[in-house]
């Protein structure tokens, strides 16, 4: 198939589809009764966003687009270090759901494979396809802050199954800060694959703790947020000395 001269509109065409799967979807398992993700995530399989994915692969097939969203072994598995930051959150939240108790076998496997799911989805949309149209129209610190920002105000639809519409924007706000350090994590990587298991393992645990509040882990995702720009620091002017970003 012929590859578009600018990859920007079509991801953005990409992404209302996705939208209309995942959110349509959503409403349509629902039934259009308001339900919290938690019990959703926690009672059935999500086919909504496995639609998603099928979706999103045929296209980035259909456009030859895997190395371009990032779907490639690191350039450099030194960088691998980058990751230690999220990695040690992820330990103390696995620590913290191991002292207050699992849930039943059958939530604990619908967590693990919606979560999953989900971070293959979030993650080949954002961070791979519309952060590919991104940068390759608008540079890659533009980039970053358009596809954090559209990250984090898709959230604000989840109130669309929830009925909360404050829990949602609370929970975008939290999306806009995640997705400036996956991104930046990408981005210095030059893969998606470690962002995506990163971003399964947030969503698997924050889901599991969920009884301490979303407010529980503001600190975390503000450290990370900071972390993050760190990351970014050499990206800011677009200019980028290799030799600076390829030791940590």
């Amino acid at each position: 198939m012929n590859l578009p001269q600018s990859p920007w509109p079509v991801s953005m065409v990409i992404l209302t589809i996705w939208l209309f799967i995942v959110v349509g979807g959503g409403l349509l398992q629902v039934k259009g009764q308001p339900t919290q993700l938690s019990e959703l995530i926690k009672n059935q399989i999500m086919f909504n966003v496995l639609v998603a994915i099928v979706f999103l692969i045929v296209v980035i097939t259909l456009f030859k687009w895997w190395s371009q969203v990032g779907w490639k072994y690191p350039d450099n598995l030194q960088n691998l270090r980058l990751l230690w930051p999220p990695v040690v959150v992820l330990v103390f939240l696995l620590l913290t759901v191991i002292n207050t108790g699992l849930p039943s076998t059958k939530v604990l496997m619908l967590v693990i494979v919606n979560t999953l799911m989900v971070g293959i989805s979030e993650e080949l949309m954002f961070r791979g396809i519309l952060f590919h149209g991104a940068s390759s129209s608008f540079g890659i610190w533009r980039a970053v802050w358009i596809t954090a920002i559209i990250f984090g105000s898709i959230h604000t639809l989840n109130s669309l199954i929830t009925g909360n519409f404050w829990a949602s924007t609370l929970q975008a706000l939290f999306a806009a800060t995640f997705g400036i350090w996956t991104v930046a994590l990408r981005v210095r990587l030059n893969t998606i694959l470690p962002v995506i298991v990163i971003h399964w393992l947030w969503d698997c645990l924050a889901f599991l703790t969920n009884p301490f509040g979303d407010m529980a882990l503001l600190p975390f995702a503000l450290v990370l947020f900071i972390y993050g720009l760190w990351l970014l620091r050499n990206y800011r002017h677009g200019k980028v000395d290799s030799r600076s970003i390829s030791h940590f």
